[in-house]
């Protein structure tokens, strides 16, 4: 798999979290366990897994530290790992494009509501 894999599979995670969201939601029923924790997993893997695959491609030696800043605290794990693995001019450019992609996140989660409340029946 590569980065963009990953990245497109949290994508599609977050529509699927968004329309499972909904559905629970529009039911009134408790979300399951199972699928909480499967989530909540994969919340934590992806990023991780983008961030292994995108420092062995950039030969970036990935300190114990940040690997747990990554899984532990992605929202600042993720944007410490582009600054200090990104060129000195690169940098500003790579955090603008995790700002967008974090756009594109929320934006699936809306879409699977949006697709969930769409659906005949």
């Amino acid at each position: 798999m590569t980065p963009k894999n990953t990245l497109w599979a949290l994508l599609a995670l977050m529509f699927a979290c968004g329309m499972s969201d909904a559905l629970y939601a529009a039911s009134h029923v408790h979300m399951p366990v199972w699928w909480m924790l499967l989530s909540a997993f994969l919340l934590s893997f992806l990023p991780y897994y983008w961030y292994r695959l995108d420092s062995e491609a950039r030969l970036y030696r990935r300190p114990r530290w940040m690997s747990t800043a990554v899984v532990a605290l992605a929202p600042i794990g993720i944007p410490l790992y582009l600054l200090r693995s990104r060129p000195q001019g690169g940098r500003l450019g790579s955090l603008a494009r995790m700002s967008g992609f974090l756009l594109m996140m929320f934006g699936a989660s809306l879409a699977g509501v949006v697709a969930f409340f769409l659906m005949p029946g």
